[in-house]
């Protein structure tokens, strides 16, 4: 599943970063991260951007960027 699908108010873990070049380095460096946990807060009215809240803040991001970001509720079975 990816960080776009998620629910608002459902926590997940990121499993992988997707992007090439400058898109990939940009979301790793604003820390989103292979297992960091990750809540969705709010989804603007016409779904874009969607707001995060990890490592004791709060991100957001557009959703193109978010298709991009694996993730894992920790309920799936691998």
């Amino acid at each position: 599943m990816t960080l776009d699908k998620t629910a608002v108010g459902k926590t997940v873990t990121i499993t992988k970063v997707g992007g090439s070049g400058p898109l990939r380095c940009r979301l790793l460096d604003m820390g989103l991260i292979p297992k960091t946990k990750v809540t969705v807060q709010k989804v603007a009215p016409m779904g874009d951007p969607i707001e995060l809240q990890l490592r004791g803040y709060r991100l957001s991001i557009r959703k193109e960027d978010a298709k991009n970001i694996e993730v894992s509720s920790g309920e799936e079975v691998l």
